[in-house]
């Protein structure tokens, strides 16, 4: 199933990836012509801050016996002050653009997952590689031997091994602090960065393997249970 006229939607504005904080906004699809899809404005607004910014469109499927939810992401590229709904019915609407294609969606995948060492993600910066803590596809906490002097508000290009396929993706330093260990602080140093510059294709390739790596984890979970 996918979205069509008169189907509730949930659109992610927007996430605060230090406090975790996803934030919503329910609306109704008003229209939808190939990948131009327009919304009314959901109450309270969307901000026209928001021009041209990517966000997530997700709706729920309720054909099967379970409903799932699905996404994908969008850019919002119009607002329009008097939308015609029908005859003189005018309204507050808002134009998205389809960015990429149809996932199972899972607020999860926005919140920090630890890998195993041998989950098929890795990353480096500056060319060497870091120790990932967490991971999520808004940022990641790894550790590192110092080899190189960050900066609080510092962006820094990153390159994200997905299984192994590279990406080039741009980070906010956005904390950093020592171990408690104090004979690690001598030699190592954490920092947590928000990912900037991850179009769809990215994020849907990260939440992809970060959903496999939970299921993964749960499977040996449940296996560990039931010897």
């Amino acid at each position: 199933m996918d979205i069509k006229p008169g189907a509730t939607v949930s659109i992610i504005v927007d996430i605060d990836y230090r406090k975790e904080i996803v934030e919503t906004k329910n609306s109704i699809v008003h229209d939808v012509e190939g990948d131009r899809i327009t919304i009314a404005q959901p109450d309270p607004p969307i901000s026209r801050t928001h021009i041209d910014k990517e966000v997530y469109l997700t709706y729920l499927d309720r054909s099967q016996n379970e409903p799932v939810r699905y996404g994908f992401p969008v850019r919002i590229a119009e607002f329009i002050k008097d939308y015609v709904l029908s005859g003189e019915t005018r309204t507050q609407a808002i134009v998205l653009f389809r960015r990429g294609r149809t996932e199972p969606h899972n607020l999860r995948m926005f919140f920090r997952l630890e890998p195993p060492g041998n989950s098929g993600i890795e990353i480096f910066i500056h060319g060497k590689k870091v120790n990932i803590l967490d991971i999520s596809i808004g940022g990641a906490k790894f550790s590192h031997s110092k080899v190189y002097p960050f900066k609080l508000d510092e962006e820094v290009e990153v390159l994200l091994i997905i299984g192994e396929r590279p990406y080039q993706v741009n980070a906010r330093v956005i904390n950093m602090r020592e171990p408690e260990n104090e004979k690690m602080q001598r030699i190592l140093e954490i920092v947590s960065i928000q990912f900037l510059s991850m179009d769809g294709l990215v994020k849907n390739a990260l939440g992809r393997k970060i959903r496999d790596i939970e299921r993964a984890i749960r499977f040996k979970e449940i296996d560990g249970r039931n010897p």
